[in-house]
């Protein structure tokens, strides 16, 4: 009799135990690692300056400005321009690379930029080097928007591109 009391009372405990457990785990969100918030967040403030570099590079070679979306942008390197170690200076130097897309997400080429970040800049961000690194070939719906296109027929890869 005694057995059957405390194996019923150990079944209960676990049973109390998981469920303890199951609801913990209901009420807590998973936490999203805080370097991934703070680069998206860096990222949402450089969406307008990105734009405006790609749109500004590739105006010459297509007839519609490709989109720069934040998930297809790979930040390189971060670092602090005139600080050292116990030294928090906010002139800051941030390169990044970007897959900028036409359409339905095709991409036309990949890209490398570098912008500087300070409170000595008036409007706070400068580009400071652009490099294209990479052309895309587009497919043959897209190629009336490359600029010349007639002049490459079957080409639809950018020529004389300046790196």
């Amino acid at each position: 009799m005694k057995t059957r009391i405390r194996a019923l009372l150990l079944c209960l405990c676990m049973f109390l135990a998981i469920a303890a457990d199951f609801a913990a785990a209901a009420g807590e969100e998973p936490k999203e690692p805080k370097l991934l918030l703070y680069q998206d967040m860096v990222l949402e403030f450089l969406l307008p300056d990105i734009q405006n570099a790609v749109n500004n590079y590739y105006q010459n070679l297509l007839s519609a400005n490709p989109l720069v979306y934040p998930y297809q942008i790979d930040i390189i390197q971060a670092k602090r321009v005139n600080g050292g170690p116990g030294d928090r200076g906010f002139h800051f130097s941030i390169t990044l690379e970007t897959t900028p897309v036409l359409g339905s997400h095709i991409a036309v080429g990949k890209d490398r930029m570098t912008f500087e970040i300070s409170p000595l800049f008036p409007d706070k961000v400068k580009l400071i080097a652009f490099r294209h690194l990479q052309s895309y070939e587009l497919p043959p719906n897209l190629e009336e928007l490359l600029k010349g296109a007639g002049e490459t027929a079957g080409d639809t890869r950018y020529r004389n591109l300046p790196k």
